[in-house]
């Protein structure tokens, strides 16, 4: 659920709200916090998921998991609960945290590779990325030994593939059908 449209406008009447009473950090401080605690808490992600248990008793839990969030977070802690949709909430909360980077003008980009990148390498990248946009850009490295070597970026709808096992995939296509045309 954490694409849903439901999500989307909780996170945009919720970071609204914080804007106006000037909590804006707090509450992206606090949907990180929720975020990573429901993704990381499977008997957390199953009470919120349960038809069964009543929105008092999610109330209830919220609260007493995240009882060190400021009022941003807890109010809409609340609100997600009594509107039944806390099997929502780690949706709701990526989605703050997305609008917050949108907010302060910051973009994030995703750097897969089959190793660690090293910081010079990290800088060279952000410096090749940076013209892309003209937004503040955060590299994210995620490992991925599949990829056999190379890289793949990836910025808002832009991704750049240069990995071995992208190539390597090319390449086999490439023979395939070239094997087909000598057979005809």
């Amino acid at each position: 659920m954490i694409g849903s449209r439901a999500a989307l406008r909780y996170a945009k009447a919720a970071v609204q709200k914080a804007v106006e009473d000037g909590q804006l950090d707090a509450l992206a401080k606090d949907m990180e916090t929720v975020y990573d605690t429901v993704q990381n808490n499977r008997d957390l992600e199953a009470v919120l998921q349960s038809p069964v248990i009543s929105t008092d008793k999610k109330h209830n839990a919220l609260q007493a998991v995240f009882a060190q969030c400021s009022d941003a977070g807890k109010n809409l802690l609340r609100l997600v609960a009594e509107n039944n949709r806390a099997h929502n909430l780690d949706g709701i909360a990526l989605k703050v945290k997305e609008l917050y980077h949108e907010h302060l003008g910051l973009v994030e980009a995703v750097a897969t590779t089959a190793v660690p990148i090293s910081p010079d390498l990290e800088k060279e990248i952000l410096a090749k990325v940076a013209t892309l946009t003209d937004k503040k850009v955060t590299l994210v490295n995620k490992v991925d030994p599949e990829i056999i070597g190379g890289f793949i970026i990836r910025l808002d709808d832009i991704q750049l593939n240069a990995s071995v096992a992208h190539q390597l995939n090319t390449l086999k296509q490439n023979l395939r059908s070239n094997a087909i045309s000598w057979q005809k």
